[in-house]
């Protein structure tokens, strides 16, 4: 083997590495954003609860027990930043649906061609949103639109989501050239690494 292939080689599996651990950082990030959301959704819940008890209620002291204000206004920011980090993750170990049942019986030359084509489309979708994304990020920021509740800024949101985006088009991007090499072929469901 020439020494290019093998520094071309060593080079995609860095860049698969590196794809990797920027996926998976992101993919925790947004586990524990939704853990998060989990617990002060329980708390708030507990604390509706024990606001209506008549001990609770009557008692000007403990007054503060109650609902997290704002807890619907967090759990709408915090699961749509997880979403945003959790798609380049699942896109990069091939865990999107898929339908196969009118592929799986077609030639290899077939499959790669759609596969291609698929990963080409999917690549286009994500380089749109994030522009779009970027352009609300304007718009949010420009008019500084805020939350009803709490008053947090909408843009804040749409960082993340420009970043899970970039990240996806980084992966679509790895993914569609990976479909053109035999020995770098995207990572499928169940791959181990």
């Amino acid at each position: 083997m020439s020494s290019l292939a093998t520094t071309s080689n060593a080079s995609i599996t860095c860049l698969r590495r590196g794809l990797e651990t920027a996926c998976r950082l992101a993919a925790i990030i947004g586990g524990l954003i939704v853990a998060a959301l989990s617990l002060m959704t329980v708390v708030s819940i507990l604390g509706r609860w024990a606001s209506s008890l008549p001990l609770i209620s009557d008692l000007s002291a403990l007054a503060w027990i109650g609902p997290i204000t704002g807890d619907y206004e967090l759990v709408e920011l915090g699961t749509a930043i997880a979403v945003f980090l959790f798609l380049p993750y699942c896109h990069l170990r091939g865990g999107h649906v898929t339908v196969d049942l009118l592929v799986m019986r077609a030639p290899l030359g077939v499959q790669r061609c759609l596969a291609v084509l698929a990963e080409a489309l999917f690549l286009v979708v994500a380089c749109l949103m994030t522009w779009r994304l970027y352009h609300g990020l304007l718009d949010k920021h420009r008019y500084m639109e805020t939350s009803m509740l709490l008053g947090i800024p909408l843009w804040w949101g749409y960082i993340a989501g420009i970043v899970g985006f970039t990240l996806l088009s980084l992966v679509c991007l790895y993914r569609l050239f990976s479909t053109f090499s035999d020995d770098a072929a995207p990572a499928t469901q169940g791959d181990a690494s």
